[in-house]
């Protein structure tokens, strides 16, 4: 029995429908055509057909949209699908328009056989496939890698990882708020935005968590973070975007900051000033502040962040604390007002608190002797505080409690 052998998706635009008769008579056999006479259909085509075309072959001269415009739209939409042009104006300034804009991969110039097209297309059809066979090698080396750290984060350090995950649950909620595309890399950006972390002695990573000051030298090492990061990051190939996300995830819209330099406002990147709000929020929300007192403290760092950002959290900031889900936190991190959402063990098996409860000072108590005596399991699994600003326990109090 002959075997179907799949044929290569080709879209031909062309406004005289001879021309295209022509094709189809002589190519239907060895290609799958989609004939179109206008450059609006040819973008309807694409975007509408389930499953995709490799080649895309235009005439230049048009009435709605000429050849050169239909395909540098062609690049910006579907950058996978290969473009060839075909026309009867062969200059030399056609050719590098088409060449330079629309990125064209074979340029026709006719009169031309069906044979000189066909040929052109099987050409376009073998990039397409060497292409695509780079992009999903590409894609699966990357894939592989970003989930060997995130592993390997989640496995040195389930706080760090936990954050990690709400930051980029947070960016995208406030990005989707703002009408902002989130593409992959802000995500990966955002998931190993804390790897650097890792080098902070615990007794730093505890005043961060309490919000404690911190001398020169310990600000320093703090500041060195994202170029740790950065530095960890650079070995995987072609995570530019991500890098240069976490290059300025510590610059001000106002323009100062870290790193140095005039950049400032939009042009800093927008993943930049996305993750470095939510980086904050997350922040904040860890030493147990209310939505009304994270508002508060945001609004008070004057120059701090994009403007539009600040607006799209304030809209979605009451659901982005659910969404984002339970925290795993280290003894220092547990505050009064927090709700337990797994059961708190001892080393030795015994549940000391149920899941549900609200942390008390008693409860509080409790629960760090244990930790100071024979040991409980960590990290502690909670929902933060929900309570007014006015009824907040004292943080003095809760330092004490905790250290």
């Amino acid at each position: 029995m002959k075997k179907n052998i799949k044929l290569p998706r080709v879209l031909c635009v062309d406004d005289e429908v001879r021309v295209l008769h022509s094709i189809e008579r002589s190519l239907r056999d060895k290609l799958d055509l989609t004939l179109v006479t206008s450059a609006a259909d040819a973008l309807t085509a694409l975007r509408e057909t389930p499953e995709p075309f490799q080649v895309i072959v235009s005439d230049m001269r048009m009435p709605d949209m000429n050849g050169i415009n239909l395909l540098t739209q062609v690049r910006r939409e579907f950058p996978d699908v290969v473009r060839a042009l075909l026309t009867g104006h062969g200059d030399l300034e056609i050719v590098a328009r088409a060449v330079n804009e629309g990125n064209i991969f074979r340029f026709l110039a006719k009169p031309c056989s069906m044979g000189e097209i066909l040929d052109a297309v099987r050409a376009c059809v073998r990039q397409h496939s060497l292409v695509s066979a780079e992009r999903v090698l590409l894609e699966e080396t990357l894939k592989g890698s970003i989930d060997a750290m995130s592993e390997i984060l989640a496995l040195s350090s389930p706080t760090l990882f936990g954050r990690g995950t709400r930051v980029k649950t947070l960016a995208e909620l406030m990005c989707t708020e703002a009408g902002i595309h989130i593409d992959w890399q802000m995500q990966v950006a955002a998931q190993l935005s804390q790897i650097g972390r890792i080098t902070l002695p615990d007794t730093i990573a505890t005043k961060l968590a309490t919000g404690e000051p911190l001398t020169a030298q310990e600000s320093g090492m703090v500041e060195r973070v994202p170029q740790v990061t950065y530095n960890i990051i650079s070995h995987i190939p072609r995570l530019d975007e991500v890098l240069m996300t976490i290059q300025f995830m510590d610059k001000n819209f106002d323009g100062t900051g870290s790193p140095r330099g005039k950049i400032s406002g939009d042009d800093i990147p927008i993943a930049s000033r996305v993750l470095k709000l939510a980086n904050r929020i997350e922040e904040l929300q860890g030493r147990g502040y209310s939505v009304r007192r994270v508002l508060d403290s945001l609004r008070v760092e004057t120059g701090a962040y994009d403007p539009r950002l600040l607006k799209a959290y304030e809209a979605i900031a009451d659901v982005a604390e659910d969404k984002a889900g339970p925290r795993g936190m280290l003894m220092h991190e547990m505050r009064i007002g927090m709700v337990m959402v797994e059961p708190v063990r001892s080393q030795a098996g015994v549940m000391l608190v149920a899941a549900g409860q609200e942390v008390s000072e008693s409860l509080l108590r409790r629960i760090q002797n244990y930790h100071d005596t024979v040991g409980i399991v960590l990290p502690l699994w909670v929902r933060p505080a929900m309570v007014d600003d006015d009824e907040a326990s004292d943080p003095a109090l809760e330092h004490q409690l905790t250290n």
